[in-house]
């Protein structure tokens, strides 16, 4: 009878070699990274590409920022002429009036 079983874990793929009397696992090895091989071309046409994509996230975020003042502007003046359109010409009540 053997004594070491060797199994490959479904989860991970690394391997297990187990002592079957012992029921402990007596040695361990990492599994195998497969590394796809791309040529230096393809990989410079890769950053390429990643560096333009960043480059119009950027732009696009400094284009919001930009036009994020004249909203909020916008929305503070149509607030402003809101206010002074429903301005009944009472003034409002406060603590010090109350005495």
């Amino acid at each position: 009878m053997e004594k070491n079983v060797t199994v490959t874990c479904p989860h991970c793929g690394s391997s297990l070699a187990v002592d079957v009397e012992a029921g402990v696992v007596v040695e361990h090895a990492p599994p195998v990274q497969r590394r796809d091989k791309i040529d230096f071309d393809t990989r410079l046409k890769q950053m390429e590409a990643e560096k333009a994509r960043s480059a119009d996230r950027l732009a696009e975020a400094m284009r919001q920022e930009k036009s994020k003042d004249r909203l909020m502007e916008d929305r503070f003046r149509s607030l402003m002429e809101k206010a002074r359109d429903e301005d009944d010409g009472s003034r409002p009540l406060r603590d010090i009036d109350l005495d």
